[in-house]
């Protein structure tokens, strides 16, 4: 089964603080909203993720190995 692969047109990102929860845990907890936008065949899709900062820094690390790997088929 071939899976099509979208291509990524733009990626936007916001930087946040929680300031205020009614669960005393999670103020001043840092996250990341991601917003990348895809082309899939001519048809733009959008697609929203929020992640804290290590899920972020992982998913980075993520993505240099994959470049890195790709590098080396080059």
């Amino acid at each position: 089964m071939d899976v099509p692969a979208s291509k990524i047109i733009d990626v936007s990102w916001k930087f946040g603080v929680t300031a205020a929860s009614s669960e005393s845990d999670k103020v001043g907890k840092t996250f990341l909203q991601l917003r990348l936008i895809l082309d899939n065949d001519g048809t733009r899709e959008d697609v929203f993720t929020e992640m804290t900062l290590s899920q972020f820094y992982k998913f980075l690390h993520d993505l240099e190995k994959a470049k890195n790997s790709l590098d080396l088929l080059v």
